[in-house]
């Protein structure tokens, strides 16, 4: 079975270019975009199994991108749901009601907060993948 898509979103380089090469070394297929409309564009495009999606993007930022991506997902575009995780270096976690809501308007799966453990975000995509293998009716 090959490894899944996944669309990466970051305006940093170097963020970009050590990910794409970590996930493209464990088999997965990178799709990358730097801008929120970037990140649309290319999610309606190439259909990607996960999106790993920066929060502070030009443009659009990474909430309203997910919540577009969601509801396209819920128009019918994609045939099937498309995991995204968030990623952040506006750590959130120590105000819980917010990062609540900020989920709860993205529907995001996930918050990853920058700077991350690169071991650690393989281990978290590779464990969505397998959730999204195990689902019912893939």
């Amino acid at each position: 079975m090959s490894k899944a898509k996944i669309l990466l979103v970051d305006d940093e380089p170097d963020i970009i270019e050590t990910v794409q090469y970590a996930l493209e070394r464990e088999g997965y297929t990178v799709v990358t975009a730097t801008n929120g409309l970037e990140a649309i564009g290319a999610a309606r495009i190439h259909v990607p199994d996960l999106i790993l999606l920066d929060v502070m993007l030009p443009g659009e930022n990474g909430y309203r991108v997910a919540r577009t991506i969601r509801e396209d997902a819920d128009a019918g575009l994609y045939p099937h749901p498309i995991p995204v995780v968030l990623v952040t270096a506006r750590d959130l976690s120590l105000d819980p009601e917010r990062e609540k809501m900020f989920k709860e308007f993205s529907r995001a799966e996930l918050v990853v907060y920058k700077p991350f453990d690169l071991d650690d975000l393989l281990s978290l995509v590779e464990k969505l993948v397998r959730n999204l293998e195990a689902a019912p009716g893939e």
